[in-house]
C-alpha cells in the first residue's frame, strides 16, 4: 500500500480501480468498481465540488412514519365508504396517523383517505424529510435507493457498452452520512428546462434557435414571451417559501464527482482478502460468554479481593491501567461486566 494512500480520504473511480488492482494483483477496471457498488459490495460516494441542496431526513421505523389525510381522488358510494373505515383498521395504524384519525369527526373519516408522507426505505425503514432546504458540500456517501442509484447504473451500461437506463425515480437521488438521517438532494425550479420562465428554459431557447436558424423577428417574439413569463416566474418565487423553489432531483448534480473513501477501500479489500479461517471471529455461545463472565467475577471477588456488589472501585482502577496503555472504555461498561459476573457466580452457586 502507498504511504500517500494513508493521507487520502478518498479517490477518484479511476483511482480507485488502479489502486485495487495493485492490491488483489488483477486488473480491475473503472465498471467493475461501479459494478461492486452496485451489488452491495463497495460503498461509493459523491464529491459535491460546489455544493448542492438538499432536504434532511430522519430514519425512523414504520411505528414513527408520519401521515396525511386528504380527500379521495374518486368519491366512492356512502356505503363503501363507511365500510372502510373500520374501527379495527384504525387501530392497526402507526401513533401519528392514529392522532391525525382521532382529530377527525366520525362523520367525515369517510371523505378521507390516508397518505403515507414517510419515504419508504424498506421493510423496516422510512425516512421522514424535513420541509427546509439546506446547503451540503463535500464526500457524501451514496444511499443507492434512488436515483443515485439509476445514474451509477447508467454509467456502468455506458463503461460496458450496455443499453441505456430508461427507468425514472420520482423520490430523486439520497446521500447519507450516518444511520440516523439520510438527505434528499434537491434542484432549483430555475434549473427546470420545463418551469415557465426558468434560466434553463431560455438556455434551452436560445440553442434551438440557433439550431433551427429561427429568424430574426420570430426569435425576438420567443424571447419576449419568454422573458414576461420569466417576471411571473420570479414574482410567484418571491411569493413563496423558499423550499417550495426546489423539488426532488433528478439524479446527482452534474458538477459532482463519484468517490471512493479510502476507509470504504480498506473495508472492501478486508472483506475479499479473508478466508472464513481470518474472518472475524464468530459471536461468543452462550457458554462461552458465561465462562469468561465467571472467569472475570472470580479475579476480581478472590484475586482482587473486590466486593462484586461494589463494582465502582476496582472498575476505575480498570479504567485508569487501560487509558495507560492507550485503550478507551468507560468505568460503567466495567462495572456492568462486574454485575453480569455477580449474576453468573450466584446461578452457579445455587
Amino acid at each position: 500500500m502507498s504511504k500517500l494512500f494513508k493521507l487520502k480520504e478518498w479517490l477518484t473511480v479511476a483511482d480507485s480501480a488502479r489502486h485495487l488492482t495493485i492490491a488483489f494483483g488483477e486488473e480491475v477496471i473503472e465498471a467493475d468498481v461501479l459494478r461492486f457498488a452496485l451489488d452491495g459490495h463497495l460503498q461509493l460516494s459523491v464529491n459535491f465540488v460546489n455544493h448542492a441542496h438538499a432536504r434532511c431526513g430522519q430514519i425512523v421505523p414504520w411505528e414513527e412514519t408520519e401521515w396525511l389525510l386528504v380527500p379521495p381522488l374518486i368519491k366512492t358510494p356512502t356505503k363503501e365508504r363507511e365500510q372502510g373505515s373500520t374501527p379495527d383498521k384504525v387501530l392497526k395504524c402507526p401513533p401519528k396517523l392514529q392522532a391525525l384519525w382521532n382529530e377527525i369527526p366520525p362523520n367525515e373519516r369517510g371523505e378521507l383517505i390516508p397518505i403515507l408522507r414517510s419515504l419508504k426505505i424498506d421493510d423496516e425503514r422510512f425516512l421522514t424529510l424535513s420541509d427546509k432546504v439546506v446547503t451540503i458540500t463535500g464526500v457524501w456517501d451514496l444511499s443507492m435507493i434512488g436515483n443515485e442509484q439509476l445514474d451509477i447504473e447508467h454509467a456502468y451500461q455506458n463503461l460496458t457498452g450496455g443499453p441505456a437506463v430508461t427507468l425514472q425515480g420520482m423520490d430523486g437521488a439520497f446521500v447519507h452520512k450516518s444511520d440516523r438521517q439520510m438527505y434528499q438532494v434537491q434542484e432549483d425550479f430555475d434549473v427546470n428546462v420545463y418551469q415557465s420562465g426558468s434560466t434553463a428554459q431560455l438556455e434551452q431557447l436560445k440553442i434551438k434557435i440557433v439550431n433551427e436558424d429561427i429568424e430574426k423577428s420570430e426569435a425576438e417574439k420567443l424571447l419576449s414571451k419568454h422573458k414576461e413569463a420569466r417576471k411571473v416566474f420570479l414574482k410567484e418565487r418571491e411569493s413563496r417559501p423558499k423550499s417550495s423553489r426546489y423539488f426532488p432531483a433528478g439524479g446527482l448534480p452534474k458538477d459532482s464527482v463519484l468517490v471512493v473513501r479510502t476507509e470504504a477501500l480498506r473495508d472492501f479489500e478486508r472483506k475479499v482478502t479473508e478466508t472464513p479461517e481470518q474472518g472475524v471471529e464468530k459471536p461468543l455461545s452462550t457458554t462461552e460468554r458465561n465462562s469468561l463472565l465467571t472467569i472475570i467475577g472470580l479475579m476480581a471477588k478472590d484475586g482482587y479481593g473486590n466486593d462484586l456488589s461494589k463494582p465502582y472501585p476496582l472498575a476505575k482502577e480498570i479504567q485508569e491501567a487501560a487509558e495507560l496503555l492507550g485503550i478507551k472504555i468507560s468505568d460503567d461498561t466495567i462495572a456492568s461486566k462486574f454485575k453480569e459476573a455477580k449474576k453468573i457466580l450466584i446461578e452457579k452457586s445455587e
